[in-house]
């Protein structure tokens, strides 16, 4: 197209320069045939007239020469009409000529250089318009593609939407939704009281909260129930907003309602779960502490006659009677030991309160309890950045640091100096504790098993203990609201973490 352009333009130039020869050559001739007292040389301001046409900054001027020139071969080769006259006039009329001829280039001059300032300014403004009316043309676009895309949000929404008029309570517009969710066609719904589609079990609520729309425009989060073509209930969340004129007067609402149904299901069965599991619990609570406290006193009745056998009859026993008698000590003692571990299983957490809890002082007081065993079997402890206000309950967080503790110190490796290592960091919402040991480690294939109650990994003869220790940490910390969790490898160590949220729980 450009090229097409530049070829028609090149074209126009041609003829028009031709022209402008054929009218030069013209006056020329006429100019050399007549006497040197006609000035006729003026009429070379018609070529510099038309000289505007030519395209050029400065071919006024160049024609201006050019026709000088001439006008002066003109005034040679002109022919003398009287001798006499030619002295008095013909200076005065070439003069007069080049004055004219030079005022035209000028003129001309400067008329086309104001002309190409103008022309300049209009094709500025024209491709200013071209761009503008381009952008327009892709805004127009747009803003088609972003109606075409509220509208399908607007009407394939998971929220029901609706406008209402504030004083009719009828309802104006409504998307799709609503309708496949109430079972109602869209022509159904508009011009009809926005209270049809409203459960009567919740009528006096809504009136109560149409009204405040009315009085302040907005509605917030309010818990109503709407009414199925059928006669279903749907649990809904209503929020309102309003559009206004430029009085601040309502002129109808943006409702929406979010279908919560789902929602207050999962939490209606949620609730009955806690409650059968808070009942389930106090029955299992209860059932181990009177299953862990009636057996007590025929343990004690057991232990008492062994005894009694052991002292007063010892000598009247063979050895296999005594090995015999030996087991029965040895079995009602871890029998004990056993219900003693399930009733402080089920005692965690009763009539305990919060408080703040100095962990670092709590754990300096546990190694002094343990000091016998840490002595004896050389264990090096170590406390890093251990905190000195923590909201915890204060039996429990110290039953857990010194079952923790203890399990590190017992599960030591042969040979290996032990070393327990007890650090704490913290996140805006939690304390973070690890207490980490070199001793023999556990198998990852246990990794799962450690946490339940009276699951043992080892031989009652390699290490003592009734399974039930872990069991407790598991308890404790699920009773602050935190989380425990280990990392191990066999014969190199292990570490166990737990959490303590900062803001415990009622």
């Amino acid at each position: 197209m450009a090229k097409v352009e530049t070829t028609s333009k090149w074209v126009q130039t041609v003829v028009l320069t031709i022209v402008a020869v054929i009218f030069t050559t013209i006056i020329f001739i006429i100019d050399v045939n007549l006497p040197k007292t006609i000035v006729f040389g003026a009429v070379y301001c018609i070529v510099i007239l038309y000289s505007w046409l030519l395209p050029g900054k400065f071919t006024s001027v160049f024609v201006g020469f050019v026709c000088t020139i001439l006008m002066i071969i003109g005034l040679i080769l002109s022919p003398v009409a009287v001798e006499e006259d030619i002295d008095r006039i013909w200076g005065v009329n070439f003069i007069i000529s080049l004055i004219v001829l030079w005022v035209s280039v000028a003129l001309v001059s400067a008329a086309k250089k104001g002309y190409e300032g103008v022309q300049n300014t209009l094709d500025s403004m024209e491709e200013k318009v071209i761009e503008r009316t381009k952008e327009l043309y892709q805004s127009k676009k747009d803003l088609e593609v972003s109606e075409k895309l509220y509208r399908y949000l607007y009407e394939h929404a998971n929220e029901m939407h609706v406008s209402v008029d504030p004083k009719t309570a009828k309802i104006i517009r409504c998307n799709e939704t609503i309708g496949i969710k109430l079972g109602y066609t869209k022509e159904e719904l508009i011009g009809e009281e926005v209270f049809k589609v409203y459960h009567p079990e919740c009528m006096a609520e809504v009136h109560k909260a149409f009204k405040k729309f009315q009085r302040t425009g907005t509605i917030k989060n309010a818990e109503l129930l709407l009414k199925t073509k059928t006669g279903k209930k749907i649990d809904v969340i209503l929020n309102v907003s309003s559009v206004k004129n430029a009085d601040g007067e309502i002129l109808y609402s943006r409702s929406s309602w979010t279908d919560i149904t789902k929602l207050k299901r999962t939490e209606r069965q949620r609730i009955l779960y806690a409650e059968k599991l808070e009942s389930q619990n106090k029955e299992l609570e209860q059932f181990a502490f009177i299953a862990s406290h009636d057996l007590q006193e025929p343990l004690r009745t057991v232990t008492s006659f062994t005894d009694l056998l052991a002292t007063e009859y010892q000598d009247k026993f063979d050895e296999t009677g005594s090995k015999s008698l030996q087991f029965i000590l040895e079995a009602t003692g871890r029998m004990r030991n056993l219900v003693k571990g399930l009733l402080d299983y089920s005692r965690i957490g009763k009539d305990t309160e919060k408080t703040i809890v100095n962990i670092k002082k709590t754990v300096d007081e546990i190694e002094q309890d343990l000091g016998v065993k840490i002595a004896k079997a050389k264990v090096e402890i170590m406390k890093q950045n251990l905190p000195v206000k923590v909201i915890a309950f204060e039996t429990e967080i110290r039953q857990l640091f010194q079952n923790l503790i203890s399990n590190a110190i017992k599960f030591r490796r042969e040979g290996v100096p032990p070393k327990v290592v007890i650090s704490s960091n913290e996140s805006a919402e939690k304390h973070f504790f690890s207490i980490a040991d070199n001793g023999i480690g556990i198998a990852k294939e246990h990794h799962e098993k450690v946490f339940q109650i009276f699951k043992r990994l080892h031989n009652r003869s390699d290490y003592e203990g009734t399974g039930i220790g872990l069991a407790h940490c598991q308890k404790i910390v699920d009773l602050h609201g935190g989380k425990i969790w280990m990392e191990s490898e066999l014969e190199k160590g292990t570490t166990f973490h737990f959490s303590i949220p900062k803001q415990l729980k009622s």
